[in-house]
């Protein structure tokens, strides 16, 4: 659920707490962090099943680290940090940070007390409004280097797993680019930076123990 930046910051900071024994090839890494949400087909992609909550999906933890969890496969294991931060994403952090009064049919804040109806919420109003945000405060303090960014190829290497390799048209660079184009102003309302940012922290640093 995350956007692109999102992912690419958490699999640098991954990469930045790896064992130094580990050699894993960091752009075949980073690439493979970005696969999941390439797929036409995301339900398989993202080996989905239902969340604590309703009407959120998470990843099948437990086949996602079956079929993916491999050190020695770059890719792969990239795919695989992928869809463990959309699993401890939704469930450590959104889900959560907000009230979800189902019976209203309202997201609440009650951080600032702001309130949305859900299509709201999940929309650039809302949420991914919010991601927007986020991202040039991302950029601004080195979590995820413009320079690592650069040397992905825009075109991703296959994966020889069809839903993997079954991708849209748009590529994740022109993507990329348009979500940093929109320089949205921070205003907090939905996500609080540094909240959401120490809780990627802490989900990296749990991947990294209990991968190795």
């Amino acid at each position: 659920m995350p956007g692109i930046l999102y992912h690419l910051s958490f699999a640098e900071e991954v990469y930045r707490n790896l064992p130094s024994n580990l050699q894993i090839d960091k752009v075949k890494f980073m690439s493979g962090n970005l696969l999941p949400d390439l797929a036409i087909d995301k339900q398989k992609s993202h080996y989905r099943k239902e969340a604590s909550v309703k009407g959120f999906y998470i990843p099948e933890m437990e086949i996602v680290k079956k079929e993916l969890y491999i050190p020695k496969n770059p890719i792969k294991f990239g795919m695989y940090c992928h869809l463990y931060l959309d699993y401890h994403f939704i469930e450590d952090f959104l889900i959560p940070e907000f009230i979800w009064d189902s019976t209203n049919m309202k997201v609440i804040n009650p951080r600032n007390h702001l309130e949305w109806d859900v299509t709201t919420f999940f929309s650039q109003n809302g949420m991914y409004g919010s991601y927007t945000e986020i991202n040039q405060l991302l950029i601004r303090d080195g979590h995820i280097s413009m320079q690592t960014v650069e040397e992905i190829p825009e075109i991703l290497p296959k994966t020889g797993m069809e839903v993997f390799d079954t991708r849209r048209e748009k590529t994740w660079k022109k993507e990329l680019e348009e979500y940093i184009a929109e320089k949205k102003p921070y205003t907090g309302n939905v996500f609080d930076y540094d909240r959401i940012w120490s809780s990627i922290e802490k989900i990296a640093q749990q991947f990294v123990e209990e991968s190795f």
